[in-house]
């Protein structure tokens, strides 16, 4: 089977190399010189902001970024494209993320709609998210984030799904040929009319994931291989979506699993073990909605099934040190209701109930928990445009869970925008939030709180924004201040008992506070040619202020693998046909203790720039297009680690070519 797989690869790489000499070499192509082109001069079509998103701080990922990731994981395009830190374990490995210095579980993910943060550990795993598998990305942050939840105290990720009624018959297949033996295959198929569309698309990411490395960890130090690091991951989506008069519906299906080795750390120093993670995942949503002249009426239904299973054993005589399944059920139903009585004032309504189920039982220990929780939830918003140059929004919260209720969740948001010639604007919004424990921090055996309060916070922003465009060029930006107060922060902490585990409590009041800077510019010369700037900048400080400095250390130090500065420079040039991309994403000094000791003994995470390069030229055999791209990922061979005592690869490459036919 192995001999077979090399076949494949070398036979993917020789049709891949051709297309390479076909793209690259040819002069002319007569698909090229059609004589039915008519150039036309550009025309910019401008949308007004809508009423709802007053005062809200929105970030919305580019169309044209999401086509350059279009082969990643959300995880990487989050750490390319924003300001959020992404705690990445190595390549291929789990990604959580760190959304204005929060913890991980404090960054909420919506899928069409439905939220996906597992019930059981309170975050989501990036990794597992193909950037292939959605058209539409946004950000919400901080106090923003109320609008789509709560429980977010650093902010929301929205990811959605959208049909295109134009489409009749579309076939988008991409290969990709990475380093380490990694090999990626994306299929899209969509066809439909203009009242019920059809999509459907298959992605699988297979890698040996051994790359060479420089181990610092032990001694003598030494140059090696990552081992055990393999992984494969496979997925299915399909799209319904129909229309008729004022109604319309849709229903979604994702399938998706992966297996993964886990390897050792670069610091372990014992006989090679096996250790492995599987993920199953199963998620549907479904929706209906009706348009009238001045309401809104939407319900939306969901499912998110999923399985893990984690297994490790020594070599020595086959001992099982664990083997744990764990099986999540959430089931969501929501009803949405928006009336525009005038053109300048809008409310909604909105009701939420979740219901999530989670056994976790490990064979070797012996050891696990069933629990289950429902959840409610009701919104009351509304937005007014006074004046023009000022809008207000005002939203309220009200959650059940496990019969305890938080009857009142804030939320003031006011936008003024003075100067409409030059599109500037003031934004501020203060908020109450609070986020419900896990179901592992409460029940966890052994370790877990029945006990643990939410954590509840207050949060704030204020943002100055601008945005001047002419025929050719687009300038545009924005700052933030924002600052965030948590008390009852959850942590993980060695048994107050002196027993051999850890155990969870609200032991911290947590502030964090920065700064987020975000840069624009886009050129439009003659001749189809094109450059643009993107840019965002994050300063952000989160330390616990609550720890008596006798006792604790880490009263005001900076709280572990959160990075004080982040940053991402991304430069895109087209001419004609041909284009190039420069990405460059910085992640400032992590540490890796408590009290931010840097010693032999205490490390500490250094800071980087990564450098990645894509080349390649689109051509057009109409009505087929191919676009065949060469890409470098760290381009200087940087030596980093993301987390301590994980290695992360140096210089790799990749070759992806794409056919898409379109009727």
């Amino acid at each position: 089977m192995k001999s077979k797989s090399r076949i494949d690869i070398g036979l993917n790489f020789k049709v891949i190399l051709c297309y390479l000499l076909i793209v690259f070499f040819t002069e002319e192509i007569k698909a090229q010189r059609l004589i039915d082109t008519i150039s036309i001069q550009e025309v910019q079509v401008f949308g007004k902001k809508k009423i709802e998103e007053s005062g809200l701080l929105i970030t919305h990922i580019d169309t044209m970024e999401l086509q350059m990731m279009k082969t990643l994981t959300i995880s990487e395009l989050l750490s390319s494209y924003s300001p959020i830190f992404i705690k990445s374990y190595g390549r291929g490995s789990t990604a959580s993320a760190s959304f204005r210095g929060t913890a991980p579980s404090h960054t909420q993910v919506y899928w069409n709609g439905i939220k996906l943060n597992s019930p059981m550990r309170g975050d989501v795993d990036f990794s597992l998210f193909p950037v292939y598998f959605i058209d539409d990305i946004s950000l919400l942050h901080g106090g923003s984030s109320l609008q789509a939840g709560s429980g977010a105290l650093g902010g929301s990720v929205l990811i959605n799904n959208k049909p295109d009624w134009t489409d009749k018959l579309s076939i988008r297949y991409i290969q990709t040929i990475e380093s380490f033996s990694t090999n990626k295959e994306y299929l899209n198929v969509g066809f439909g009319n203009g009242k019920i569309q059809f999509k459907t698309r298959l992605f699988s990411d297979r890698s040996k994931n051994d790359f060479s490395y420089f181990n610092y960890g032990v001694l003598p130090m030494h140059k090696t291989v990552q081992k055990n690091a393999g992984y494969s991951k496979q997925g299915l989506l399909q799209e319904i979506y129909a229309r008729h008069k004022n109604h319309s519906f849709s229903a979604k299906f994702w399938g998706h699993q992966s297996h993964r080795d886990l390897p050792q750390l670069m610091s372990f120093e014992g006989d090679v073990r096996t250790e492995t993670q599987d993920d199953q995942n199963l998620r549907g949503v479904f929706s209906w909605k009706y348009v009238g002249e001045k309401s809104k009426l939407e319900w939306v239904g969901g499912v998110n099934l999923n399985d893990l299973n984690y297994f490790r054993a020594s070599t020595e005589a086959g001992f099982v040190n664990f083997n744990s399944k764990s099986k999540e059920k959430s089931y969501t139903n929501q009803l949405n209701f928006d009336w525009n009585p005038a053109k300048l004032l809008k409310f909604s309504w909105s009701i939420n109930s979740s219901y999530h189920t989670v056994s976790v039982f490990d064979q070797a220990q012996k050891l696990g928990y069933e629990h289950d929780r429902l959840e409610l939830s009701l919104l009351n918003a509304i937005y007014i445009q006074a004046i023009p140059e000022v809008s207000l929004s005002l939203l309220a919260r009200s959650d059940l869970y496990n019969n305890q209720l938080i009857g009142f969740i804030p939320s003031l948001g006011l936008e003024y925008s003075p100067w409409e010639k030059r599109q500037a604007s003031v934004k501020f919004n203060l908020t109450r939030n609070y986020h419900q424990p896990g179901l592992n921090d409460l029940y966890w055996l052994p370790g877990g709180n029945p006990n643990l309060k939410p954590e509840d916070g207050y949060a704030g922003d204020l943002t100055l924004g601008f945005s001047q465009k002419n025929e050719n060029t687009i300038i545009a930006g924005q700052i933030s201040g924002f600052a965030s107060l948590i008390e009852n922060w959850i942590v993980w902490q060695p048994s107050a008992n002196g027993a051999y585990y850890w155990e969870a409590s609200n032991v911290r009041k947590v502030l964090a506070r920065g700064t987020e800077i975000q840069m624009t510019f886009q050129k439009n010369f003659a001749n189809d040619i094109n450059f643009s700037l993107k840019s965002n900048y994050s300063h952000t400080a989160t330390s616990n202020i609550d720890a008596v400095p006798s006792v604790d250390e880490s009263r005001g130090k900076q709280l572990i693998y959160i990075p004080k500065y982040k940053a991402n420079i991304y430069l895109e040039g087209n001419c004609k046909a041909w284009y190039l991309k420069i990405n460059a994403p910085f992640t400032g000094k992590r540490y890796t203790s408590s009290n931010n000791v840097e010693s032999d003994y205490e490390k500490v995470l250094n800071p980087y720039w990564l450098i990645n390069l894509t080349a390649g030229k689109r051509i057009e055999f109409k009505p087929v297009l191919v676009d065949v791209g060469i890409n470098i990922e760290n381009l200087l061979n940087t030596d980093y680690m993301a987390i301590l005592w994980r290695p992360m690869p140096g210089r790799y490459y990749s070759v992806t070519v794409q056919f898409q036919y379109k009727k």
